[in-house]
């Protein structure tokens, strides 16, 4: 028996822009079916190669999956760290979709948050975490806005053991108008659904501005805890 602590990202990664509401524009999707690490992060912005990390140890489909590894506080777990791997989105958007298959494998969140997905502009708000907060399994989403400074919408719990489709979706708001949506959905089932929501300002402030838009994604495997045997 050999104990990790992490969390397995499935092979089908699908992340698409909705340009006008009857037209859908596949930005990119990506099975995770790099022949090694090198490989991924040819493609992929990276702090620690390998983590995460193409393994083929779990996939969803096809042979290879994500693989996150998280092992703990920094200064309280030996060898834990903040590693991610970032891609730019091939252009800037108001409307951001993903679909991700994820696999939770005996996974212990930790009792702050347990960051897995970042959404927006790199560098600077807004930017938007997906994330499961405060000891939960719940698939939850934290950001900063301008009205409230910080906000937080708790969704519903992610099952374990099994492979989950974890979808989300972020439009921004008119400048200045109470108008923003984010949704998320658990195996198709819609457990978010915000629909008037201020994540941009009408001019320029310490937060956002008009031209605030969604650039990049990333996949994180933070300073927080999680148990995967295998």
């Amino acid at each position: 028996m050999r104990t990790l602590k992490g969390l397995v990202i499935g092979v089908a990664l699908l992340y698409v822009f909705w340009a006008m509401p009857a037209h859908a524009t596949v930005d990119w999707n990506d099975g995770f079916e790099y022949a090694n690490d090198a490989a991924l992060g040819a493609v992929w912005s990276y702090s620690c190669l390998g983590n995460p990390g193409v393994s083929a140890l779990r996939p969803f489909s096809g042979s290879k999956s994500l693989r996150l590894v998280y092992n703990g506080h920094v200064g309280i777990d030996p060898g834990a760290g903040g590693c991610f791997i970032d891609r730019a989105l091939n252009a800037v958007s108001d409307t951001f979709y993903f679909r991700i298959q994820a696999y939770l494998e005996n996974f212990i969140p930790d009792h702050v948050s347990t960051k897995m997905i970042q959404v927006g502009q790199n560098g600077s708000y807004p930017n938007f975490w997906w994330s499961m907060l405060f000891s939960s399994y719940a698939f939850d989403i934290g950001f900063v806005s301008p009205d409230p400074p910080s906000f937080n919408l708790f969704g519903s719990l992610i099952p374990q053991n099994q492979w989950v489709c974890l979808e989300g979706r972020i439009t921004m708001n008119t400048p200045g108008v109470y108008n923003g949506i984010i949704q998320t959905w658990v195996n198709g089932s819609l457990v978010i659904n915000r629909t008037d929501l201020m994540l941009r300002n009408a001019v320029l402030s310490q937060q956002t501005g008009p031209n605030s838009q969604l650039r990049f994604v990333k996949f994180y495997q933070p300073h927080d805890r999680g148990v995967l045997a295998s």
